[in-house]
């Protein structure tokens, strides 16, 4: 299951349209800071079946990616590979999480998603 969740991710950073993820929240934020971008910060759980479809169901649809790409730098991490971001920050148990970050001081710029959240609900926090 995990290897064909990880196959699942790795195939959308190389095929056609897609979000330009990240696997590392610092980096990113370097890169947010000179492009003056906000963060799009994904936490998914290994072996969570919401984190699988939501991925799949939701961030490689077309007009989330457009959006996506637009206006944020995009960081998906594993929760359980906490060195990939501050996690105190960005604590959660519910999976997967998807947090709104200001590039400027690293506070939230609109209520976070969790769990089985919609194409709409994500839309509209865009």
């Amino acid at each position: 299951m995990r290897l064909v969740f990880i196959f699942i991710i790795f195939t959308s950073l190389i095929f056609g349209e897609h979000i330009r993820w990240q696997s590392n929240f610092e980096t990113a934020l370097k890169e947010a800071k000179k492009e003056e971008k906000n963060i799009l910060l994904l936490v998914l759980k290994r072996d969570c079946k919401e984190c699988k479809s939501v991925f799949t169901d939701i961030f490689m649809d077309k007009e989330v990616a457009d959006k996506v790409n637009d206006k944020y730098i995009s960081v998906v991490v594993f929760f359980e590979n906490k060195n990939s971001y501050p996690v105190e920050l960005f604590y959660t148990q519910q999976f997967p999480a998807l947090f709104f970050v200001s590039y400027k001081d690293e506070l939230f710029i609109n209520t976070p998603l969790f769990e089985a959240f919609t194409k709409e609900a994500l839309l509209n926090s865009l």
